[in-house]
């Protein structure tokens, strides 16, 4: 992940994102995962705008709590390697879900699948890491073999 977008729908709750916070928050959990780069925390912008400005070839994946996406692992697990080797985004509805005139307008754009995330209403925290875990599991890199890391290295970490 490079980008945190947040965005502003017809239904979002929230009257004021706190960017210099999440830009914190992206910074720890950096640190604590030992990740060497920190995602990119942008300003919110309206979902319209974030649209008319998507990058022509750049995969949306659209977590749908409609039923009107396949399961998610479903609809990943069927493309071909042209589409898990193009950029991504994934869009994750606010609490109380897109408006209809926003979900058409997804369902519109040229390279969006929309996909469940099961039988339940997630919480969009929770949707977005569920949404994420299941694209790096089945898009992403965790598909690659782990190296294996030298003994020397183990020991320095209290692995052995």
């Amino acid at each position: 992940m490079a980008v945190l977008q947040p965005m502003i729908t017809q239904h979002t709750v929230v009257e004021r994102v706190n960017v210099e916070r999440l830009r914190a928050n992206a910074v720890e959990a950096a640190e604590q995962t030992e990740r060497l780069s920190v995602p990119e925390v942008r300003a919110p912008v309206e979902l319209a705008g974030l649209l008319s400005d998507w990058p022509a070839g750049r995969r949306l994946l659209m977590c749908d709590e409609t039923g009107g996406g396949p399961p998610i692992a479903a609809a990943l697990a069927g493309l071909d390697e042209a589409a898990r080797t193009a950029p991504w985004g994934i869009v994750i509805g606010p609490e109380g879900g897109f408006a209809e005139r926003e979900l058409i307008a997804l369902r519109h754009m040229k390279d969006v699948i929309a996909v469940g995330l099961g039988p339940r209403i997630l919480r969009a925290d929770t949707a977005a890491l569920a949404a994420l875990a299941c694209w790096q599991a089945l898009v992403g890199d965790w598909r690659r073999p782990t190296p294996r890391l030298s003994s020397d290295y183990r020991s320095s970490r209290g692995a052995v």
